[in-house]
């Protein structure tokens, strides 16, 4: 016999509807973060960690700055944050001059994200989805319960953890010989579960910040819509997610069982002089070509 959810249950029995009108909180069913990380490494030293991967990554990465947008970006991911399950954090987001559609996370709260997804999103509400789905692996220590896999199977985990809080180059140097920051971000496969745990931490962490959640319904189906656009070829940071129809079933199923403010974010002046700023920037640095082969 299937083990019904309580959401389930209410509905079956046909209460699903009068208890939500009354109480919301008895039908959402925000998943709980794991309490602790592989290893049980503590906070500091995933910040730790987080800080010389981040001095790595943005070694690789063309970072760009602008007094527009970097204070946009900051207090969303600072508001989103702090009513995630884990604010203790310190998040904090950079912006990678580069076209392709993609975002990350990193251990500690390091957050990325690419100038092709920002200029590709209409609505704040939607930024906000992005954010809040890498917040979300942030809180679900996704990001760093993955690195400490990478670092057991190449038998490097023991001075990875004795170095943390040293200044010796030693942990960078693991990095390097790892395939750089980069690298080892692209061999990071987070399992389904995770990806859909991300998504309704960042839908919870939305409503109890004040925007619409139903921005991660409009980023998935813009994102649906890029995909099929491309005769169904996949968006590079979509590949390892679930397909994109079913996680927009699921946060759309989802945004009819809680009660979203009428007055909840979707757009603001600031989500459109910050891409307006956009056009200011320099161009992205053209990717490297390939030794052509002999």
């Amino acid at each position: 016999m299937a083990v019904l959810s309580r959401r389930e249950w209410l509905y079956k029995a046909g209460l699903g509807t009068a208890v939500l009108s009354l109480a919301p909180s008895l039908l959402t069913e925000e998943p709980r973060a794991a309490a602790h990380t592989r290893g049980n490494i503590s906070d500091e030293d995933e910040i730790a960690l987080g800080n010389k991967f981040a001095q790595e990554l943005e070694k690789e990465q063309p970072i760009v700055s602008n007094s527009v947008i970097d204070p946009y970006l900051t207090k969303m991911v600072q508001e989103l944050a702090s009513k995630s399950q884990r604010p203790n954090m310190p998040y904090h987001i950079k912006l990678i001059n580069n076209m392709e559609v993609n975002a990350s996370s990193i251990p500690g709260g390091g957050l990325y994200l690419n100038r092709g997804l920002f200029e590709l999103v209409t609505s704040e509400d939607q930024l906000a989805a992005t954010l809040g789905h890498e917040i979300g692996h942030v809180v679900g220590r996704h990001a760093i319960n993955q690195l400490m896999l990478s670092f057991e199977a190449k038998a490097v985990l023991k001075p990875v953890l004795e170095n943390l809080h040293k200044q010796n180059g030693v942990i960078e140097k693991i990095i390097l010989s790892m395939g750089g920051a980069v690298g080892m971000l692209a061999m990071l496969h987070f399992s389904r579960q995770d990806e859909a745990q991300a998504d309704m931490l960042g839908f919870y962490e939305l409503l109890r910040a004040g925007w619409d959640p139903r921005g991660f319904v409009k980023m998935f189906a813009m994102l649906d819509k890029v995909e099929k656009a491309s005769g169904g070829r996949r968006i590079t940071f979509l590949s390892d997610h679930p397909p994109t129809p079913e996680r927009l079933a699921a946060v759309r199923r989802e945004s009819h069982l809680v009660t979203i403010p009428p007055n909840a974010k979707t757009d603001s002046f600031g989500f459109h002089a910050a891409k307006t700023a956009l056009h200011m920037l320099p161009d992205p640095p053209k990717p490297h070509k390939q030794a052509e082969k002999k």
